[in-house]
């Protein structure tokens, strides 16, 4: 179970969000919304331990992920606004990379696969359009299996087709006990866990 525990979070002295306190278990999801800088980025990025200028707790079970952060980043895969992609590289060779760090690489034909971009698994990625490397990014999800999914806007450069997909694969990760947590303007995750609103925890008072 993750729980955040009184999270608030300040850039320059000025609130993002105050006090946000809840729990969510695996085989489960939890959907970030808000408006645009509201903070959604800004929170997934506290759980994955990018920023630790923050007041409260993260939880995993009964442990402060900042003292088992190692751990816990072990198994959680964050496929966030950035593209992590070496450009110079082909698309296998840049999942090759990630496969190896999760000593995962029989799972890397089937990732290829699923996202159907097994054909153009040796040609190099900066040749690539927006939607086909997002792909590739997303690929790295089953490339490299973990417990925690962490998504930011994972429906972005995506058409109708690989969303539906993209859909189905986290379905699927929940049923398996993954966890996870989806910051996004859409609806179409809204029936896999509860909702969270960043702009709700906005009250300095």
């Amino acid at each position: 179970m993750l729980t955040l525990d009184n999270l608030t979070y300040y850039i320059d002295n000025k609130l993002i969000f105050k006090n946000i306190g809840l729990s969510i278990s695996t085989s489960s999801a939890l959907i970030i919304k808000g408006d645009n800088g509201s903070g959604k980025t800004s929170l997934l990025r506290l759980i994955c331990g990018l920023d630790k200028s923050y007041n409260g707790k993260i939880l995993w079970g009964n442990n402060n992920i900042e003292n088992m952060r190692y751990d816990f980043n072990a198994d959680l895969q964050y496929i966030g606004h950035s593209n992590f992609l070496k450009q110079h590289l082909s698309i296998e060779q840049n999942l090759k990379f990630f496969s190896k760090l999760y000593d995962c690489e029989l799972a890397l034909e089937s990732a290829l696969s699923f996202f159907e971009i097994l054909d153009q698994r040796n040609i190099i990625t900066k040749k690539f359009s927006a939607g086909m490397q997002k792909k590739v990014m997303l690929a790295k999800l089953l490339a490299c299996p973990a417990t925690i999914w962490i998504l930011d806007e994972p429906l972005v450069n995506l058409d109708k087709k690989f969303q539906d997909k993209l859909l189905s694969l986290i379905k699927t990760r929940i049923k398996e006990g993954g966890l996870v947590i989806i910051a996004t303007h859409s609806d179409i995750f809204d029936k896999l866990g509860p909702t969270i609103n960043i702009n709700d925890f906005k009250n300095d008072q």
